[in-house]
C-alpha cells in the first residue's frame, strides 16, 4: 500500500467518523480546501494567525454548545475574541473582527433572528471602542463583557420579556465565563502576539 492509498483511507475514515457524529453537512473537503487557500497568509503572521484561530474556536464552541444543549450556560468566545483582537489591531480592524466573530457565532449556532438587530451592531461597536481605549486587557475585557450583557439584557427586556429569566441566567454565566477567560488567557495571549 503506497502513501496515496494510506492517505485516502485515512481521509475516508475521518470523513466516515464525521458523518457518524452528525457533522456530514458541515464538513466537506472542498470547503476545507477553499478555507485553507483563503487563510494561508494568516499562517505567516502571528497576529493574523491568532485572529484566524479564534474564528475557528468561536465556530467550534458555538457548534458544540448548540449540539449538546449548553446554550443557557453563556459559553461563547466572541466577546473574548473581539476584545483581544481589537486590543491588538486597533479600532477599525477590531470592529471588522467583532462583526466577523459574532456573525460566525450566530450562524454556526443557528441563532440568527431578532437578536441580529442589536447584537451585531453591539459587537461592531465593542470592537471599535475597545480598540481605541488605553486600558489593560483584563479590565477592558471585564468591563466590555459586563456592558454588552447589560445592554443585551435590557434589549431582551424590551423585545422579549418572556425570555428574560432564562437570559438573566445566561448573562450571569457569560460574564463569569468571560471574567475567567480574561483573567487567565488574555494577558499571555496579547503578550505572545507582541
Amino acid at each position: 500500500m503506497d502513501v496515496k492509498e494510506k492517505l485516502r483511507e485515512g481521509l475516508k475514515s475521518v470523513s466516515g467518523r464525521l458523518n457518524e457524529a452528525g457533522f456530514s453537512s458541515l464538513f466537506s473537503w472542498r470547503r476545507a480546501l477553499l478555507v485553507l487557500i483563503f487563510v494561508l497568509p494568516a499562517f505567516f503572521l502571528p497576529s493574523y494567525f491568532t485572529a484566524f484561530v479564534l474564528m475557528v474556536l468561536t465556530v467550534v464552541m458555538s457548534l458544540l454548545v448548540n449540539r449538546f444543549g449548553l446554550n443557557r450556560f453563556g459559553l461563547e468566545l466572541t466577546t473574548f475574541s473581539t476584545v483581544t483582537m481589537a486590543y491588538v489591531f486597533g479600532p477599525n480592524i477590531g470592529a471588522l473582527l467583532g462583526m466577523t466573530y459574532i456573525t460566525l457565532q450566530l450562524f454556526s449556532g443557528n441563532t440568527p433572528g431578532v437578536y441580529l438587530i442589536w447584537v451585531l451592531p453591539s459587537y461592531v461597536a465593542a470592537g471599535y471602542i475597545t480598540g481605541g481605549l488605553g486600558m489593560d486587557i483584563v479590565t477592558l475585557g471585564i468591563y466590555t463583557s459586563i456592558a454588552l450583557q447589560s445592554f443585551f439584557t435590557f434589549m431582551t427586556f424590551l423585545m422579549s420579556r418572556s425570555r428574560l429569566p432564562k437570559f438573566i441566567q445566561y448573562t450571569i454565566f457569560n460574564i463569569t465565563f468571560n471574567i475567567l477567560l480574561f483573567q487567565t488567557i488574555a494577558t499571555p495571549l496579547v503578550t505572545a502576539i507582541g
